[in-house]
């Protein structure tokens, strides 16, 4: 499996000639007002990926990008979406083929398995976490699930899990603006909840996603931290790390 890390929270994979994009966004515009300088840094991959298959945790758009779907998602392509969000992204895109699961239920092409699986959103959403799993490689995808009491039964579910790709900014939200009271709770995992759910779903790796872009003093104030923070809690947990920048490449064979 070729894996590469995109903007945000995104990834794409490559395995048995299939090329995968999860979380994949390249237009956070609708962000701007905490993307600050950040904003000039994005990885542009939309025009050269043709992905046979594209899956998203959840419908934020950091995390659900129409336009990457419509320009990336091949003419023979497939959503393989959660059914929990099925009537929600028939409504926002209702033209393309889809593979729809139930958590738990997977789906198999060839030698690649994808399967949906618990997660928890910080504002209450709907969201599923994702492991996609070829005969060299598992991984799964978190997008920005929060901290919950199901990542022991995940992984005796899922063992030989490779990488966890988790987000680690903790960030506290302040949506009062459209209508959800203040709350200092992190809408995401933090560091160490990061580094420690990936050791309960007894990942070889944790890879951090979903920091680093967004800030803002106001309305989205992101846990800070630097490699020395990542050592320590590293050691302190006792769960080894992959730090990627965006578009970095790791190859598995």
């Amino acid at each position: 499996m070729e894996i590469q890390k995109l903007n945000w929270a995104g990834i794409k994979l490559v395995s048995q000639n299939k090329t995968i994009l999860i979380d994949a966004v390249e237009d956070f515009s609708y962000y701007k007002p905490v993307l600050g300088d950040a904003v000039e840094e994005l990885l542009k991959f939309s025009d050269h990926v043709q992905a046979d298959y594209i899956l998203f945790t959840h419908l934020h758009l950091d995390h659900f990008d129409k336009n990457v779907i419509r320009k990336c998602l091949k003419k023979d392509g497939k959503l393989i979406v959660y059914s929990g969000l099925e009537p929600f992204v028939r409504k926002l895109i209702d033209d393309v083929q889809m593979i729809v699961l139930n958590l738990d239920e997977t789906f198999t092409d060839g030698n690649i398995t994808f399967k949906p699986v618990f997660a928890m959103d910080g504002v209450g959403e709907i969201q599923s976490s994702w492991i996609v799993e070829d005969p060299t490689t598992k991984i799964f995808h978190g997008g920005d699930t929060i901290w919950h009491n199901q990542f022991w039964k995940l992984a005796k579910e899922n063992p030989n899990i490779d990488y966890a790709f988790l987000p680690v900014n903790g960030v506290v939200v302040n949506f009062e603006v459209i209508g959800l009271e203040y709350s200092p709770v992190p809408a995401s995992l933090n560091l160490k909840e990061a580094f420690t759910a990936a050791h309960l779903l007894h990942a070889k790796k944790l890879v951090p996603i979903h920091y680093g872009l967004f800030a803002h003093e106001k309305f989205y104030i992101p846990q800070v931290f630097d490699g020395h923070d990542l050592k320590n809690v590293s050691e302190e947990v006792g769960q080894e790390y992959l730090l990627l920048k965006d578009g970095d490449m790791l190859i598995e064979s």
